[in-house]
Order: C-alpha cells, then sequence, then structure tokens
C-alpha cells in the first residue's frame, strides 16, 4: 500500500467520515473491473495510482468477504472524488453504468451531508458549543 493511501486513513480516522452502503455482487465485480482498466492506462500522478489501488482492494476485500448477493462496503470519503473521475472516465461506455449510480448515490449523500452542515453553521456559538460537547 502506499504512502498517500496510509496518510488519508490517518487524516480520515473517525467514523463519520465513511460511507457505507451496499451493492450487488456484480456490480461490485464491475467496478473491480473499472479500476483495472484505470490502472492499466496512464494515470496522472501517483496519488491518483494509490487511490484507485486502495479502492479496487476495498472492493474486493468486500465482495470476497461475503457470500451473498449484496456485499457491504465502507469507504472512507477521501475517496469519493476518485469514484466521481472514474465515473467521467467511463461515461460513455455502457458496461461501467454502475459508476454513473454509485455516482449519484454518493453525491446525494454528500448533499444532505453539506445541508446537515450548512444548518449547523447558522447556530450561534453557544449552541455549537453545546452540540459538539455531546458528539
Amino acid at each position: 500500500m502506499c504512502l498517500i493511501t496510509d496518510f488519508y486513513q490517518f487524516k480520515y480516522s473517525k467514523n463519520n467520515c465513511y460511507i457505507e452502503f451496499y451493492m450487488d455482487r456484480d456490480a461490485v465485480l464491475n467496478i473491480e473491473n473499472a479500476l483495472d482498466e484505470r490502472l492499466s492506462n496512464c494515470v496522472t500522478n501517483r496519488d491518483s495510482e494509490c487511490a484507485y489501488m486502495r479502492l479496487k482492494e476495498l472492493f474486493e476485500n468486500a465482495r470476497l468477504s461475503s457470500n451473498s448477493q449484496y456485499v457491504e462496503i465502507r469507504m472512507n470519503k477521501c475517496y469519493m472524488i476518485y469514484i466521481s473521475n472514474l465515473q467521467l472516465y467511463f461515461r460513455n461506455q455502457g458496461q461501467y453504468a454502475v459508476l454513473d449510480v454509485l455516482y449519484k448515490y454518493l453525491q446525494t449523500s454528500m448533499v444532505e451531508e453539506y445541508e446537515s452542515l450548512k444548518v449547523f453553521n447558522i447556530l450561534d456559538e453557544e449552541t455549537k458549543i453545546r452540540v459538539l460537547s455531546n458528539v
């Protein structure tokens, strides 16, 4: 594993920095194939290469650890930008349409998170301190 991946895991180690979702086993395999193809092509920088390798490990380990049709995936939110880039790279290829669905789901969850942060930011300082002390 690359150093930048370890840095991301250190920087985003809190539980609220992860997103958990379920995916069909075939869809996970499809995403693994997309990651393989992207890694075999020229990747722009070392950070991207490390992130794509880590995502491939994540999806592969999740698929192999479960025997059911649906696989539970717990992904760090720092990898969402790489899912977005992967979706843009394969957007015109029908066999990787599952990336569009995953990207839209992740985008929707982030919008909900930003809405809750926006509500938090309009609170006065005393209320913010009380909320944060209870977390």
